[in-house]
């Protein structure tokens, strides 16, 4: 069986979740996960958000949305029919996709740990840093927590936006709290994105606290403490910046058991299987 991933190469150095399931494939030992460029009549497919053109499989077609609360126009109902299953990387999904939601799958996003890793080479210069992005409307409610917080006194570095994995894994080592506030949209208040279990693998993690937390297999106040509101997240905030190391390594410790790239891949694996 030859599991072919359909996703579009970013331009800039970030990888995209091709990329690292590609990267988890090396590492385990398999050979047959390979990218997508042309194949005719491929017989199992995963097609990856970004795809620019749906693939569909003789045996088996799977998709991977990642970012729901978007609603992108590019996410076609016409797609998720012929799919066998759709994995999310959330629950929430859009009301217009509803009816396909017997086919959906909970796939959380993850952490390489080649790349996400706590580096204690690094001096940990600020209270909590942002390697992404906050002036969308989507993050006003990320940009509007991080003003919050550098009003009540925490020290703050922006760290600019798309940088390959390995950058990116050492920029955040230069947080003593991994700070998270997800976007929020017309969909949902807020979502786990691919950056809570990055974080994780370095910790300790303060985020926003959404439903999915709770699938995640990990406990608030033992490996990441999650806030409800402004004050939650500043008391959040001075508690770990004091007592968070307990929680920094629980929260690495099960991350990189359970929540890498690797796991994915096997779980996707076991599904085609199925």
């Amino acid at each position: 069986m030859k599991l072919y991933l359909n996703c579009q190469t970013n331009e800039g150095p970030a990888y995209t979740k091709k990329d690292y399931l590609l990267h988890a494939a090396v590492k385990l030992g398999i050979k047959d996960v390979v990218n997508y460029v042309d194949e005719k009549d491929p017989e199992y497919v995963l097609n990856i958000e970004p795809y620019s053109t749906f693939v569909k499989g003789s045996k088996w077609t799977g998709i991977w949305e990642i970012d729901l609360l978007m609603d992108r126009v590019e996410m076609k109902e016409e797609n998720w029919e012929q799919a066998d299953v759709i994995f999310t990387a959330i629950s929430t999904i859009p009301e217009r996709m509803e009816k396909f939601r017997d086919k959906t799958h909970l796939l959380f996003q993850a952490c390489e740990p080649d790349f996400h890793k706590y580096d204690s080479t690094i001096d940990r210069k600020y209270d909590f840093v942002l390697a992404g992005t906050q002036t969308l409307f989507i993050y006003k409610e990320r940009e509007k927590a991080i003003q919050t917080l550098i009003k009540a006194g925490f020290s703050f570095a922006d760290l600019g936006k798309n940088h390959a994995p390995k950058e990116y894994g050492k920029l955040l080592n230069k947080a003593r709290v991994q700070f998270i506030r997800s976007m929020k949209t017309n969909i949902a208040d807020g979502e786990i994105a691919q950056r809570f279990f990055e974080c994780l693998a370095i910790g300790p993690v303060l985020t926003n606290w959404v439903p999915d937390l709770d699938k995640t297999g990990l406990i608030n106040g033992v490996d990441y403490r999650a806030y409800h509101s402004e004050e939650e997240m500043v008391q959040g905030m001075k508690y770990l910046l004091t007592s968070g190391e307990r929680i920094a390594r629980s929260g690495r410790k099960k991350v990189l058991t359970m929540h890498t790239y690797e796991n994915r891949l096997q779980e996707i694996l076991q599904w085609i299987k199925k």
